[in-house]
């Protein structure tokens, strides 16, 4: 199955009249007046921002003739440092100023007359703790909160849950809001969307330890946010600073430490189930290693911050009539440089890349570990995002995104049970597929053991009077084996199943064999034989070449290399009691097995499904801010649009399940009637 879940495009544009600015996507905004002691403005003050620990280069500004200055498009984080100075008055330096996504600091500056010794006074910065412009409904979680809590797990979504309103009572990662379903929960990382494109649940895991800030949105969300109806949640990554900084961190949990994973419940409430003792027996371990670099690679230009985490987690499953262990390996990295190419024009390139393999789904009490599966997920998200300011006024953010992931499932065991490389035989008629270019039940690959007798079966009945005679019952079975079921092996040499070596002949001896010479392999159908697929077998008639069924050139047609016409080949009779056993001569292979039950009504055999498919998204934003002053008072203006093209593809696969209603398995595979039924079943 192919399909494209096709083209959205959503425009929004918001004129927003408000006192101070609004937000600019992720980025924060720093505004403020500096005034005398009087309250009136001074015009042409210096004002100058720093801050060494995130990727910012130094800024300054001049106020304007209101003693107003601005600075836009910086990077959330905290450890700012103001600085304001004017000729005559004190230097006042503004320490640890902390600026969060999406928001606008304002911070007043009163400065006062200067003695005649210099003077700086420092004063602790502090943000608002009441934003009243602000209509949406959230909750904000910095790094620094984030580091402390005591969560069980690595993922954001653990985190999702603190804030009101934010449930997750299935702990699967796709919270609702409010009630809403979980998949209108869209999450947006640095501005763009990771939401699986399919399915609307999340697409993309993150590192907690690279996430600078998480804001989840339970309502009143601004136009800018679209294609949800539940909420959003936001997140910011870290970048790189000019101090090269590094963290490791290991997580291990082990059985050894933790005997049943997670507790059990008393045997006697599990109907007799030792499952205290069973599952103390599962070995598991839980190994979480994580790694970040950063820092400068040219200092106030070229910065970078990487993440690498390694995932390998196992939990000890109780099902009541066994126990096993679902274990989950894979692996989280984050890459991201910025650029600031000049004070008003910075370039961010950022890779998320996230993979992850689970194993032993889909398994029960009535389910065997071998008729479970497992889901494969992952790929990168890569983002590049410009920021411009043109002026104190004017200011324009873009970002292209790209969301590349790809999902399976697969059955844990391999439905190629015998290993020959063949799931259904449609395509070769002579094992009895009909080459409709449809795979039906009837053809799944018999393997070569068509019986399930555990011999070759070959051609017996040498006098063809359809009995058992004298030593031609070779197997032992009580019958002979006529041609009409064909001979087992995928290497027999007697291709029409008459035990006798037949090949075209050379009827005028001049060395080549003409075209009335190439009549092929006969089959010999006559009052014994049921079976004849055509008149020659396939491939030999009218093939320019001459075709023989001595293929080793031994003069004797062989079952299995130069085994001879047995239904034993290299039979050792170890315990020397004259039988042939099992372990003792070489078997034909066995049928693919199918999902079935066995005798105890657990499923068994190898899972039926399968998919394979590819999700994709691709997005473009921007956004354009404008602030308008004394007109009629102060207004920040802003417009934007976003794009997003979507696709999906999945290759999709659904294998039969074979039941049998009555008598035994072999009997039902033996069906008789159509001997091409029993090759094919």
């Amino acid at each position: 199955m192919r399909r494209t879940i096709g083209w959205v495009l959503s425009a929004f544009a918001v004129c927003a009249v408000a006192l101070t600015a609004t937000r600019a996507a992720d980025d924060a905004t720093l505004t403020g007046k500096v005034l005398d002691a009087l309250g009136r403005p001074l015009p042409g003050a210096g004002v100058i921002l720093r801050n060494r620990e995130v990727a910012f280069q130094e800024q300054g500004t001049i106020t304007h003739a209101d003693g107003e200055f601005r600075f836009l498009l910086l990077p959330p984080g905290p450890h700012y440092e103001l600085t304001v100075s004017l000729a005559g008055y004190t230097t006042i330096i503004f320490s640890d100023l902390s600026l969060e996504s999406g928001r606008t600091l304002v911070q007043n500056v009163a400065l006062r007359p200067a003695t005649d010794l210099k003077e700086t006074v420092r004063v602790q910065g502090k943000s608002q703790t009441l934003d009243t412009e602000k209509v949406t409904a959230s909750t904000t979680f910095t790094s620094e909160f984030i580091a402390e809590l005591p969560i069980l797990g690595r993922d954001y979504q653990d985190i999702l849950t603190l804030a009101p309103g934010v449930t997750d009572v299935n702990g699967t990662g796709n919270p609702n809001i409010h009630g809403a379903r979980d998949t209108d929960v869209v999450t947006l990382v640095d501005g763009v969307s990771t939401t699986d494109p399919f399915t609307g649940y999340f697409g993309q895991n993150l590192n907690i330890e690279s996430i600078q800030e998480l804001e989840v949105i339970t309502s009143a969300a601004t136009a800018q946010y679209s294609r949800a109806q539940g909420g959003f949640a936001n997140i910011l990554t870290k970048s790189g600073s000019n101090e090269f900084a590094g963290t490791f961190k290991l997580f291990v949990r082990s059985g050894l430490l933790d005997g049943d994973g997670a507790g059990l419940d008393d045997p006697e409430l599990t109907g007799g189930f030792q499952g205290d003792k069973v599952v103390r027996e599962q070995h598991f371990t839980d190994l979480m290693p994580f790694l970040s670099v950063s820092g400068r690679i040219v200092a106030d230009r070229l910065w970078y911050y990487l993440a690498a985490e390694y995932i390998h987690q196992e939990t000890p499953v109780n099902a009541l009539t066994h126990a096993f262990v679902t274990p989950v390996y894979g692996y989280r990295g984050f890459f991201k440089t910025t650029w600031q190419m000049h004070a008003s024009h910075r370039l961010a390139f950022s890779v998320i890349l996230d993979k992850e393999h689970r194993e032993n789904e889909g398994i029960d009490s009535l389910a065997d570990a071998e008729s479970g599966y497992y889901l494969t997920r992952g790929g990168p998200t890569l983002t590049l995002r410009e920021s411009a300011v043109f002026s104190p006024t004017r200011m324009l953010e873009s970002a292209v995104s790209w969301f590349d992931n790809r999902f399976s499932q697969n059955p844990t065991t391999d439905p190629d049970t015998n290993d020959n490389g063949v799931l259904y035989i449609d395509d070769h008629p002579e094992w009895g597929g009909n080459g409709n270019g449809i795979f039906d039940a009837r053809e799944r690959d018999p393997g070569e053991d068509w019986d399930d007798d555990r011999h070759f079966d070959v051609y017996e009945d040498i006098n063809f009077n359809n009995f058992a005679e004298g030593n031609e019952d070779l197997d032992g079975d009580g019958r002979v084996r006529a041609s009409e079921a064909g001979c087992e092996g995928y290497g027999h040499e007697d291709l029409n199943c008459n035990g006798r070596l037949d090949s075209e002949i050379d009827a005028n001896l001049n060395g080549t064999l003409d075209p009335q010479e190439d009549v092929g392999i006969r089959y010999y159908c006559d009052q014994w034989v049921g079976y004849c697929p055509s008149d020659y077998v396939e491939g030999t008639r009218g093939n320019g070449r001459y075709d023989t069924e001595d293929r080793n050139g031994n003069g004797r047609l062989d079952v299995v290399g130069d085994s001879g016409m047995t239904t034993t080949p290299f039979w050792i009779d170890a315990n020397g009691n004259g039988r042939p056993e099992s372990g003792e001569y070489r078997m034909p292979l066995a049928p693919d097995r199918d999902l079935g039950t066995d005798l105890d009504g657990r499923t068994t055999g190898p899972a039926v499904f399968e998919y394979h498919d590819h999700r994709t998204r691709f997005s473009w934003l921007e956004d354009f801010s404008l602030y308008v002053g004394e007109a009629a008072g102060t207004h920040d203006l802003k417009v934007g649009g976003s794009y997003e093209h979507e696709g999906y593809d999945s290759d999709t696969f659904q294998r039969p399940v074979i039941t049998y209603p009555s008598g035994s398995k072999g009997a039902t595979r033996s069906r008789t009637g159509d001997p091409a039924a029993t090759r094919g079943n």
